[in-house]
């Protein structure tokens, strides 16, 4: 795709330029702009600190500290440790991990992979091979998915069933009203004789 040539005659570059052009064409042109990029830590690359990254991140190397990746998927390959919690979209690990894990979709632990911590996630995948030892949540409806990724679409479509959808107070009971209605007539007509 690239072709780096120093001192090449002309006749070499509009070859290099013919050959490339069938591999570009104006039809790909769209779908290469519309992919999504992707960040990588190296396999020979430590980071001490948080990561805060709006695009999908592959972790090869070593991480100490918080990633935070909401809208996109966290990779951490075969090799790479993370010590520090995870927020992500999306998940795949196949290398160790020590410390919590928040996803918003799906979080998959590849065999291979060594996870110590909590695991929140509404979808959950742990292949046979992989390790765990922690606490797992899969609750849709959990607090801290919920706050992570400010989810108050799905709480505010849910209302207590003791109000009504007016603001009004409950209604109350049909059953009661009869016999209080009974027994204040019975009341009345003692107060009249």
């Amino acid at each position: 795709m690239f072709n780096k040539a120093k001192n090449s005659s002309s006749e070499n570059k509009s070859a290099t330029l013919i050959a490339a052009k069938p591999h570009s064409s104006p039809q790909h042109s769209p779908v290469n702009n519309a992919r999504s990029s992707l960040s990588v830590i190296g396999s020979n690359t430590q980071v001490e600190g948080d990561i805060n990254s709006d695009e999908d991140l592959t972790v090869e190397g070593r991480v100490s500290g918080i990633i935070t990746c909401k809208q996109h998927t966290v990779t951490l390959g075969a090799n790479g440790y993370i010590k520090g919690d995870v927020f992500a979209h999306t998940l795949h690990v196949s290398g160790e991990v020590k410390g919590n894990l928040v996803v918003l979709h799906r979080a998959t632990i590849h065999k291979g992979a060594h996870v110590s911590g909590t695991i929140i996630a509404p979808c959950l995948v742990l292949e046979d091979g992989s390790a765990f030892h922690g606490t797992i949540d899969m609750n849709p409806d959990n607090e801290i998915l919920k706050s992570t990724f400010n989810d108050s679409s799905v709480s505010a479509k849910k209302s207590s069933p003791l109000s009504s959808t007016d603001g009004a107070p409950p209604k109350k009971s049909t059953t009661d009203k009869p016999a209080a209605t009974k027994s204040q007539a019975v009341q009345h007509d003692q107060t009249e004789a």
